[in-house]
């Protein structure tokens, strides 16, 4: 019997539309939160009661009738045409790291919206003149960007940098970005208040930006997250800073808050689908016959043509040039081969990608042994910043068998189980989802409400 057959199957005929909140706090409660004005205490469970209305134990949501299944919620919002939808503007930052490598921060520019004239019934905007700023600002043989995106001028590069308001850094997922319709559904939401800066920061090589070293992310890259953070902290020290991290995003968020503690600078975080024990999700994607046939070759092939279109940078030998020296004493480091592209391409799940690029990267003898040592799980118990939890339990790609005790034992984090959601989907019966507005609504009251 397979480790994953112990365990309960997503069931496609599990189906509904009217969906439910449900708290769940372990045995050692819920931690308490200090309030502006009356300088009361109030635990996190009973903040989000009180305050999050969307979010409170018991609360009710309905998605589309015609998505009435998580694998439908999932494949639909994976495949379906939301160009018309989340009509946000990024201005793209490229970010330099100590180690040489680069990210891409996308910042919401939603100023632009009037300076391009965005017509919100047909979506329509000044193109020509979104053409001629992204030609006159788009670095040398860097790739060409997503749509209503564009490098930032010195100028707008400056203007965004003397913004103290409080700061929402978002996570993206596996191989993704922030041209994600969950991702520009979560940017836009975070914004419409008015109260936040809100970036993406998409990791390296995602998202059309370019691998300048040699290393891969991986669910242990906190690095980034970890310099990004304090940069912004020393710009503006007052400010409140927040996280959220979606699907893999939510791994790298959560690896972070554990290894940081108590010295994270971020005041709230959030996580939506975080397959918190990856050994498991990798387990579903690759025995359970729902996941493995509509998801695992996709997620598969995206990694794939990161590697491929990074070959330039990924296949130098390591050590062979000045700025890439010698990290990792492993002959398999030379992995990125023209030989392993091509095997790599007739890849039908992640765990064939790990257990050929990821896991010698990292010096693991196998994906397995990668998976069960980056766990987020393994670190949830020094999470030091109050953390809000969304997963649904009719997810086929993380799945209802992660072992959500743990996270429970932490009174920092508060965990909100729904029956129904799929993977990052939660869409209505207009496609909008309803996990980002209820997101954007806990960080919108904890900055208004809490020291």
């Amino acid at each position: 019997m397979s480790e994953v057959s112990k365990w309960p199957a997503i069931n496609p005929f599990h189906w509904g539309y009217n969906g439910t909140v449900s708290h769940v706090v372990g045995e050692n409660g819920s931690i308490k939160l200090n309030l502006k004005d009356n300088k009361e205490q109030v635990e996190f469970d009973e903040f989000v009661n009180k305050y999050v209305p969307t979010l409170k134990n018991g609360a009710q949501f309905k998605l589309s009738p015609y998505l009435f299944t998580g694998i439908l919620q999932t494949l639909y919002l994976n495949a379906a045409d939301f160009s018309k939808k989340f009509p946000v503007f990024y201005g793209r930052e490229i970010v330099k790291f100590s180690d040489n490598g680069v990210c891409t921060a996308d910042w919401l520019m939603d100023s632009w919206k009037k300076d391009y004239k965005l017509d919100q019934s047909t979506m329509g905007f000044d193109k020509k003149k979104f053409g001629e700023d992204e030609k006159e600002t788009h670095p040398e043989g860097w790739p060409r960007l997503q749509p209503r995106t564009r490098y930032l001028k010195d100028n707008e590069l400056e203007n965004v940098r003397e913004v103290d308001l409080p700061l929402v850094v978002i996570l993206h997922g596996l191989a993704g970005g922030s041209h994600e319709p969950i991702i520009r559904s979560l940017a836009e939401n975070l914004s419409r208040s008015g109260r936040f800066q809100v970036v993406v920061l998409n990791t390296r090589g995602c998202a059309r930006s370019k691998i300048t070293t040699r290393n891969l992310f991986t669910a242990y890259h906190t690095m980034d997250i970890r310099e990004f953070l304090q940069r912004e902290k020393e710009r503006y020290p007052n400010r409140k800073l927040y996280a959220v991290g979606c699907s893999f995003g939510a791994t790298m968020l959560g690896n972070y808050l554990g290894e940081e503690g108590d010295k994270s600078p971020l005041s709230a975080a959030a996580t939506l689908c975080n397959p918190w024990d990856l050994l498991l999700s990798a387990l579903r994607m690759t025995e359970d016959w729902w996941s493995k046939t509509l998801f695992s070759k996709n997620i598969a092939q995206f990694l794939t043509r990161t590697v491929q279109v990074n070959m330039g940078e990924l296949g130098v030998p390591n050590g062979s040039r000045p700025d890439h020296p010698p990290t990792v004493k492993n002959p398999s480091y030379y992995m990125f081969t023209p030989e392993n592209l091509i095997k790599a391409k007739s890849f039908k799940s992640s765990l064939e990608f790990d257990e050929l690029y990821t896991a010698p990267a990292l010096g693991f003898p196998n994906a397995m042994e990668y998976y069960k040592a980056a766990s987020s799980i393994s670190r949830v118990d020094t999470i030091r910043v109050p953390t809000l939890v969304i997963n649904s339990r009719d997810d086929p790609v993380v799945g209802p068998d992660q072992p959500y005790s743990i996270v429970e034992k932490n009174p920092r984090v508060l965990y909100c189980r729904t029956d129904l959601g799929g993977h990052l989907a939660y869409l209505d019966k207009d496609n909008n989802s309803w996990a980002t507005k209820a997101i954007a609504e806990f960080f919108t009251k904890f900055d208004e409400l809490v020291v």
